[in-house]
């Protein structure tokens, strides 16, 4: 058999690769294809039409009219010389043209091809793939028309390509949200199981602390005393606090971290933190100052623990050289409520303010932490609709500027609480 050894350009390797990225020889052809041909063969009046694909060694017909789709030596295809040629090609008598006369399938040896047409393959990259190709046995001429039709269709060649390339690449992303999707259940179900664990073992020690602290209420010395009745009373209520925030937590965890919305007076829960933070504020003589504060919808579980991690940080971080003063402001706008809590310690340096955002970021190793407050408090302000962003405090220190929106969008809430839930809610404000 008569071979022949074919041209190539220099962006063949380029070619290459983005037909692997198609993906056309490694799974069925496109049913559309077959249609194509049929229609470039009835619009050319040619009895065979071919969608060849050009691969290293190969010349692959993904579709063809007149005879059943085949594979052939890249060597001996026709359309293994078109594709490097810089627009269509059309010859009447393949036999005289210098490029195809010794072709197999032009001599006899394969086939006694005469007419030949082929419109190339090409890519939005630039890349030609094969050919859409018409031939007869005898010797003919296409018309403008015609001409322009196959050059017409081989561009519907690549845009059914192209179709079918994005379905397949959506198809492997379907697969693997579908894993990361079961990935998330086994997750949510272990962290169902450990907020079990953690349920049982922080609550257990913490009953006992709130017995025996509602004991001493009851105890004559001490009901008697009003200052230690005073204390009793606070261990009680911030002991009553804790339960009902790991509770609350612990919920939020297997609840995958849906919000449970309510009205929230703001000024009961910054009192309610600071008292929660009564002794190291007196430990470092802070002076803590809460100006009016608006009604907010939101989460009073989270809120809470946003806004204890940063007075918490403010406590941390001040200033050995004078004293520190915190102060919980907020501004109301159309859009929503500023709340800003406002310390005058180190500071946080320009560059870090974005880091000390991320899990387990610590600026000052010397200092006790876990590096997650920050975190934490950003992931529950986003869950808000909101974002949480930090400043320079005029004079030095740091500005931590919580934006809530007048009311989070639904999908980030479910239900409100039910009634016993919201007097639940009530009772660790007060």
């Amino acid at each position: 058999m008569a071979t022949a050894s074919f041209p190539v350009t220099a962006d063949e390797p380029e070619r290459l690769r983005v037909l692997e990225r198609y993906g056309i020889l490694v799974a069925p052809a496109p049913p559309d294809l077959a249609s194509i041909v049929e229609l470039a063969a009835y619009t050319c009046e040619a009895p065979h039409a071919v969608i060849n694909i050009i691969s290293a060694e190969h010349a692959n017909l993904v579709a063809a009219i007149g005879f059943e789709p085949t594979q052939c030596a890249r060597s001996n295809s026709m359309c293994a010389v078109t594709i490097v040629e810089p627009a269509p090609v059309c010859v009447p008598d393949a036999s005289l043209d210098p490029r195809f006369a010794d072709n197999p399938y032009v001599t006899g040896a394969l086939g006694d091809i005469r007419f030949y047409a082929a419109s190339q393959l090409r890519t939005p990259e630039g890349p030609v793939l094969g050919t859409l190709c018409v031939f007869d046995t005898q010797v003919r001429q296409l018309t403008a028309p015609q001409r322009d039709a196959l050059d017409k269709l081989a561009r519907m060649v690549v845009d059914v390509l192209d179709l079918h390339r994005h379905q397949r690449l959506l198809h492997q992303a379907l697969q693997a949200a579908d894993q990361a999707r079961s990935e998330l259940e086994r997750s949510n179900r272990a962290l169902q199981q450990f907020a079990g664990q953690v349920s049982h073992d922080l609550k257990n020690p913490l009953t006992g602390i709130l017995g025996h602290a509602s004991n001493l209420v009851d105890i004559p010395a001490i009901a008697n005393d009003p200052d230690a009745t005073f204390c009793a009373q606070r261990v009680v209520r911030s002991a009553n606090r804790m339960r009902t925030m790991i509770e609350d937590v612990l919920a939020l965890a297997s609840a995958g971290g849906r919000l449970h919305l309510e009205t929230i007076d703001l000024n009961a829960l910054a009192h309610a933190v600071i008292e929660d933070l009564d002794s190291p504020i007196r430990t470092h003589g802070a002076r803590v100052t809460i100006e009016s504060l608006p009604t907010v919808v939101g989460d009073p579980t989270q809120l809470r623990v946003l806004l204890q991690n940063v007075v918490s940080n403010a406590l941390k971080f001040r200033n050995p050289e004078r004293c520190c003063q915190i102060a919980i402001t907020a501004e109301t706008q159309p859009h929503g409520s500023h709340i800003a809590v406002i310390d005058n310690g180190r500071g946080i340096p320009p560059k870090d303010r974005q880091r000390v955002m991320e899990m387990f970021t610590r600026l000052d190793q010397h200092i006790e932490g876990s590096g997650i407050g920050l975190a934490t408090c950003q992931r529950i302000a986003a869950a808000h609709g909101g974002t949480l962003h930090l400043e320079e405090t005029p004079g030095g220190g740091t500005t931590a500027v919580l934006t809530l929106p007048t009311s989070p969008t639904p999908n980030q809430a479910s239900s409100s609480r039910s009634p016993d839930e919201g007097s639940r809610s009530e009772s660790h404000q007060a």
